[in-house]
Order: structure tokens, then sequence, then C-alpha cells
């Protein structure tokens, strides 16, 4: 590649990072609460995005190619990680902090609640869940996921409805 061509696909990179790079950081949470893997994961899904620019033909909105990219970095860190198992803090249950013995204010209890039971969804239900609380739509997890609009909305359904049990106490822990 050319100098000119460097100089551009690195304005393009640093442009999206600037107008969605918090993608990287919150799935990056979302997936491995513990803080070094956290970081390593964010900075896969940060050097996933850069090798994958070139292919981004622009076909889609960027921010539906970027989270589809961390997604995919995510599912497959987890895969890597399950082979070589390391403690992960939100699968053992002392370490999830119960909303109701928890200081601060209502909105940190429920924040806390959430990340409870979106920690105890399955990987792609996660992915799932993640896209609707970011305001996505089926057509736009559709595309992420790669799976029609049909399908999307009935996941979606499923995922909103398993988390409204989880944090009602209706689904047992």
């Amino acid at each position: 590649m050319e100098q000119g061509a460097d100089k551009r696909l690195e304005g393009t990179y640093l442009a999206l990072l600037a107008e969605h790079g918090r993608i990287a950081a919150a799935v990056a949470r979302l997936y491995t609460p513990s803080g070094e893997d956290a970081a390593d994961l964010e900075q896969e899904i940060r050097l996933q995005w850069w090798r994958s620019l070139p292919g981004f033909a622009g076909r889609s909105k960027a921010s539906t190619w970027m989270y589809q990219v961390a997604l995919h970095t995510a599912l497959t860190f987890l895969r890597r990680r399950k082979r070589r198992p390391r403690p992960d803090p939100l699968e053992q249950p002392g370490n999830i902090a119960d909303p109701a013995h928890s200081p601060g204010d209502d909105g940190q209890r429920r924040r806390l609640a959430l990340h409870g039971a979106l920690a105890r969804l399955e990987p792609g239900e996660r992915a799932l869940a993640y896209l609707m609380l970011e305001g996505c739509g089926a057509d736009e997890v559709a595309e992420v996921a790669g799976i029609s609009a049909n399908a999307a909305g009935v996941r979606l359904h499923r995922v909103r409805a398993r988390l409204k049990a989880m944090l009602t106490g209706e689904e047992e822990r």
C-alpha cells in the first residue's frame, strides 16, 4: 500500500475510533469484567478493527460493522479462554453484588442488578442484550448477528423476557 493510502486509512480509523470507540470498552466489560482481561479484549477489538478496516466496504453503518467485529472478537476471546480456563469473577456467585444489600442510590442498585442478570446470560444472548441496550433495532441486530430481521426480533423478545424475569426475581438463580 502506498503512503497516501496508509494515511487515509489511518485517518478513517482514527475518525471511527473517535465516534464509536466506546464500543470496544463496553463489549470488553460485558464479556470480561476483570480489569486485565477487559483491557486485553479491548485492545484485541481495536486491533481487529484496524486489521479488517480495508475490507469494510461501507454497505452497512460503520457502527454496525464495529459492533459485528467487536462481538465476534469477544466470542473468539471467550472460546480461547475456555481452552485455558481462568477464573471468571462473575461466574462465582459470591462475587456478584446483591443489589438489595448494596450501598448507594437506586440507580446504582439497578445497574448492579442488570450487570448480574447480563452475566447469567449465554454469550450469544449477552450480545443481543447489549445491542438492545445500545438502542439497536431488530434490523441492525440482524445485520450484526448475521440472522434475519424476524429471527432477531424473536430472539430480542426472548432475551428481554428473560432479563425481565431475572430482574423481577421470577427466574431462579
